[in-house]
């Protein structure tokens, strides 16, 4: 977000303060999103506000105001016929509720209505009972909200911001309201990109709708994205929401802008439609995610009931706790038709979570919905999102894009993109929110998108992986019923006859008690067919004294309590018929076209030979299935986790215990021998000494030791070494060779396979990276990141403990207690925001020269003073300076590499001064393999750095002079992302030290001590400390790195620490000209350094 919107949303919820106390927090947005509404159409009036109330006085004693007279005095839809402002009324406190109402009420009924959503009346009346109305509406009137300081789109930004803030004090979902702008970029780039012809025709006119609205920020900006492409086009925008104050914010910026009031109509889409008899050009809404439909429920039953296909609900319903796709039928019924030349149709966006792309079994209402869309073949293409992309989930979710008009060659087809990867980390987060799609992720998907057709069918794109196109048919199914024959022997034992005595039918008997003991004679018995236990029993039952029962419910009883499953037994039978066993029934899935006889013929019957298809049972459905979108994107060979390790299956228990006593004697051995590690313990302890005994009561568990990884999906720990034996109820995997735990430990753990771990003993056919799990070098590497990870937890484990859990006993010491844990909350945010923000962690651990621009930018970004033009440069000098600082590195190893082409660039090069574009230039050059700067090192960073400098060179970051502010802040935003994105990518340089050598110590023939500084961090006065070195090292140079077999890169002259001659304090200077063998460095301050180098 814009620092100038972020610092005007700041002051609009400063009034906050003024409600503390009178007002609980989740009630702040009633009093401040009204208040702002209304400055905001105070503002808008301002021009004309005297001319419309002198033109309204007029006609005072008139019993009819000519309307339209007074809309075109004001210039808009809307007016106020007073000559009152908030800032009058906010200065006479005796009449400030009075005259408020007033003012209020001289609005057009149009602008009324909208603060009546708000129920402004009531709220002003409770502030002027507080004492606040007076000091609120004074807050109010000085805030500046006129069009030219805040154009429309920044005023919604604003507007979303102080929803995002209320729903977090009122524990709603502000992504219930509005939807993050990237993400709107986005779907109504994939919207519209399309129609690129027809929204550039001339005289073209569009229409567009929203059924989910909320304060109006997608039909703002398919209206922007159409008027860029063509400023002459018409676009008409339509649209529904059901929270009163999205509503209003909505209507009032459709009032300002000159639109139709009745254009956003007020309700729930489902039950009221609002534009019933409307057809569009474009639709697309990001519905709730799984909210119920409960209240809709009578109206959408009756509508699907009733109509049938000539309503909107045709298709099916989905369960009740998730309406999204009901909300696409409804966008799908207001698809405009295609007529007999093709002309006409629609395009439809809508955004979901998972559950619509594979929720519910053939047959279900959402396959049924899922079925009617790709039959009609509308479905064009689905976009699989970043993860943490929204407020309000951190869940992947999808774009689906729907038309009834696909382009000849994507008829019958659909695409289906994996954009999860375009994202660029957000400095801050906003709920859920920590990703965003930057303006360079649009246009990548948007080109992946429109070039998908020939992307996934050319295996040699760098893209193939990222998309496949799959004709419609490959979504369906056919949900088939695989039945096996009942197979039952007959025993009389206590199981058996306990349970014929609970049988209904048997209960029902005059005489069922003499009848159960006549039959518990048997006991002990058993019989191969039922036949012969039937003979049995009715014999004991005759001899009872008793008749035998007739009657099939009667015969079904005994047959199912006496009966016992076995494979071998009986097969039973109704009326000839081969009865089946419901417990052993299957549901397979084949392919829509697939040959069901064959199915059966060549992958069932060879396992089980008695098998057979019902095929009354047999139903089609269509799902979507998420793992489509989830390919393996190493580049690896892979093979199943079975040929890395063995699952472990053994048991220790009463029932499998490794002595030769009682089970009682079992369980004593379990708790005095081993320990219980359990999943709480997982993360947390290194020993089996830390852990307690079994519980009573145990069962069988599965034994664990060193070296064993333990855990479950997305949970696994690689136990160590001298960890000892326990036992768990976790899955237990022991690797073959221990030099491939931690690698398979870390695999198991992400995210590819986590989305794929298939569920049971299925779970050793999980393929595995084999390339990556059996190098020794990836195994030494993880062993320091899998260590600092638990050295992480452990150090956090004990901060921040509930405030309850201490042995305070008065209010003061637990006052006390919770100001503790209050300071220590605002130290651990300062020590995170490194680890979260890229600038903080440059301005932390990066070198100095890096680290002190970043320092100079961070200070610039949250100034409430500064101007984006500033802000501009400061990110520009941040860039240049990242690019300088590898360039002098990389100039650094040319030198120690081949010492006349160093000197040949620096001649070259450095002639008239280092640019940019110098730095760029250099980096470009191909490193050798083992350098710091290896290409693994530079990665995307040269890319990102020539990005910086195009922008610059662009004009992007000039002419500040004749471009509105928030031109310029926009600019700023695009270049910020860049220029953290380049941060990101040179991490590295944390730990690549710049070392500044103050004397070198002779300690023996091959052992020296070094005094050093090391210029880290933004702090001028550097970290000192001292070092032993197997080699002597210059005095006063800089060096980076220095270990045991690899001599450290001597920065000289490129690089120099002196007392500078002007300020007379330690600089660092960096090389930027040279001339005649002298060179010239300069530092932060741009202080001048001359070295004078001879070889030059």
């Amino acid at each position: 977000m814009n620092d100038g919107v972020q610092h005007l949303t700041g002051l609009v919820w400063s009034v906050a303060d003024l409600l503390r106390g009178d007002y609980k927090q989740s009630d702040y947005g009633k009093v401040i999103l009204p208040f702002t509404v209304l400055r905001r159409l105070e503002c808008v009036l301002e021009p004309t506000r005297d001319k419309v109330a002198d033109l309204s006085d007029q006609y005072e004693d008139s019993e009819i105001v000519p309307k339209g007279l007074l809309q075109r005095a004001s210039g808009h839809v809307f007016y106020n016929t007073s000559h009152l402002t908030l800032r009058g009324i906010a200065s006479d406190p005796e009449n400030t509720a009075k005259n408020l109402q007033l003012y209020v009420r001289a609005f057009s009924d149009e602008a009324r209505g909208i603060l009546d959503r708000f129920d402004f009346d009531g709220q002003t009346r409770r502030l002027d009972g507080a004492g606040l109305l007076q000091h609120v509406t004074g807050k109010f009137a000085d805030l500046d909200l006129r069009p030219d300081v805040v154009p429309d789109h920044r005023m919604s930004i604003v507007f979303e911001e102080l929803i995002r803030r209320f729903a977090e004090h009122s524990n709603e979902t502000a992504g219930e309201h509005f939807t993050p702008r990237d993400a709107i970029r986005l779907t109504v780039n994939l919207l519209v990109s399309p129609d690129s012809d027809i929204v550039t025709a001339p005289g073209a006119v569009r229409t567009v709708m929203d059924p989910a609205c909320g304060t109006g920020g997608m039909l703002s900006a398919v209206e922007d994205h159409i008027k860029e492409l063509n400023p002459d086009a018409t676009v008409d925008a339509y649209g529904q929401e059901l929270n009163p104050e999205s509503w209003a914010i909505c209507q009032s910026d459709f009032l300002i802008k000159g639109k139709s009031p009745g254009n956003i109509a007020f309700g729930d889409s489902l039950t009221d439609d609002g534009h019933a008899q409307r057809k569009f050009d474009y639709l697309l809404a990001n519905p709730p995610y799984g909210i119920e439909w409960k209240k809709a429920k009578e109206e959408v039953e009756r509508e699907h009931q009733h109509l049938g296909a000539s309503g909107r609900f045709g298709a099916g319903l989905p369960r009740i706790n998730d309406g999204s796709l009901l909300f696409l039928q409804h966008m799908i019924s207001k698809m405009k038709p295609v007529d007999v030349n093709g002309e006409g149709g629609s395009r439809v966006a809508i955004i979901f979570n998972g559950s619509p792309l594979s929720n519910g079994a053939a047959g279900s209402g959402e396959s049924e919905i899922r079925r009617w869309i790709l039959e009609n073949d509308w479905l064009e293409g689905i976009v699989a999102l970043p993860e943490q992309l929204f407020y309000n989930t951190g869940v992947f979710t999808y774009l689906w894009i729907i038309t009834n008009r696909k382009t000849s060659d994507r008829k019958g087809r659909v695409v289906l993109l994996d954009a999860r990867d375009e994202w660029q980390k957000m400095r801050k987060s906003m709920g859920d929110k920590r990703r965003e799609v930057g303006n360079e992720h649009v246009r990548a998907i948007t080109e992946l998108y429109e070039q998908a057709l020939e992307v996934a069918q050319d295996p040699k794109s760098p893209r193939h992986a990222k998309v496949k196109v799959l004709h419609n048919e490959y979504f369906g199914y056919q949900q088939v019923t695989v039945e096996q024959p009942l197979k039952l022997r007959f025993e009389a034992n206590d199981e058996t006859l306990t349970a014929l005595a609970a049988a209904k039918p048997v209960q029902r008997l005059e005489k069922s008690e003499q009848f159960v003991a006549a039959v518990r004679t048997l006991r002990g018995s058993s019989w191969d067919t039922q036949p012969q236990a039937l003979t049995a029993m009715k014999r004991v039952v005759a001899v009872a004294g008793l008749s035998w029962p007739t009657g099939g419910p009667f015969a079904k009883a005994v047959r199912d309590a006496i009966g016992v499953r076995d494979p071998r037994g009986e097969i039973q039978r109704v009326r000839g018929v081969v009865e089946a066993d419901a417990k052993l029934r299957e549901y397979k899935r084949i392919p829509l076209g697939a040959d069901v006889d064959d199915y059966l013929a060549h992958e069932i019957k060879p396992k089980i030979p008695d098998a057979w298809i019902d095929p009354a049972k047999t139903k089609t459905g269509y799902q979507i299935r998420p793992e489509l979108f989830f390919v393996a994107r190493l580049k690896a060979t892979f093979e199943p986790l079975e040929e890395f390790c063995r699952l472990v299956t053994e048991r220790v228990g009463p029932q499998n215990s490794e002595t030769e006593e009682s089970p009682e004697d079992a369980n004593s051995y379990l708790k005095e021998k081993l320990r219980y590690l359990r999943a709480q313990d997982l993360h947390v302890v290194d020993s089996a000494l830390e852990i307690p005994s079994p519980p009573e009561g145990i069962t069988a568990l599965t034994p664990c030791a060193g070296g064993d990884i333990v855990g479950r999906s997305g949970s696994w720990r690689l136990l160590p070494q001298l960890f000892g034996q326990a036992v768990t109820s976790l899955i237990v995997l022991r690797p073959q060779d221990p030099g491939t735990g931690r690698a398979l430990c870390e695999w198991l753990n992400s995210p590819a396979a986590t989305k794929q771990l298939p569920a049971g003993s299925d779970l050793m056919m999980l393929p595995v990276p084999v390339d990556v799990v059996r190098a020794e070098e990836f195994d030494d590497l993880l062993e320091n990141v899998q260590s600092a990870r638990h050295r992480l937890r452990a150090a956090t484990s004990d901060l921040l403990p509930n405030v309850f859990s201490g042995a305070d006993s008065n209010i003061q010491e637990l006052r006390r207690t919770i100001q503790a844990a209050d300071a220590e909350a605002l130290l651990i945010g300062g020590l995170t925001q490194a680890l979260e923000d890229p600038v903080s962690r440059a301005e932390w651990s990066y070198p100095f020269h890096v680290a002190a621009l970043a320092r100079r930018y961070r200070i610039s970004s949250i100034a409430p003073s500064t101007h984006p033009a500033e802000r501009m440069d400061s990110l520009l000098k941040l860039g240049e300076g990242i690019a300088r600082t590898l360039g002098i590195i990389a100039l650094a190893e040319l030198a120690q590499a081949d010492k006349e082409e160093f000197l040949k660039t620096l001649r070259q090069k450095f002639r008239s001064g280092a640019t940019f574009g110098t730095w760029t230039t250099i980096l470009g050059w191909r490193a050798a393999p083992g350098a710091i700067l290896d290409p693994d090192a530079r990665g995307d960073a040269h890319l990102l750095l020539r990005g910086i400098k195009e922008f610059r060179n662009s004009g992007s970051a000039h002419a500040h002079g004749v471009r509105e502010m928030h031109e310029i802040g926009d600019a700023a935003d695009e270049l910020e992302h860049l220029v953290l994105r380049t941060l990101r990518s040179v991490s590295w340089l944390a730990t690549t030290h710049w070392d500044w050598v103050e004397r070198c110590e002779y300690l023996d023939t091959a052992s020296f001590n070094l005094v050093k500084q090391r210029l880290r961090g933004s702090h001028p006065a550097w970290e000192p400390l001292e070092e032993s070195s197997q080699r002597p090292l210059r005095p006063k140079r800089i060096y980076i790195g220095n270990g045991p077999t690899k001599a450290p890169l001597d920065l000289w002259p490129l690089a120099s620490v002196d007392v500078c001659s002007d300020c007379k304090t330690r600089e660092l200077f960096l090389v930027d000209k040279v001339e005649q063998g002298v060179l010239t460095l300069k530092s932060l301050r741009d202080h001048p350094k001359e070295i004078t180098y001879p070889d030059l």
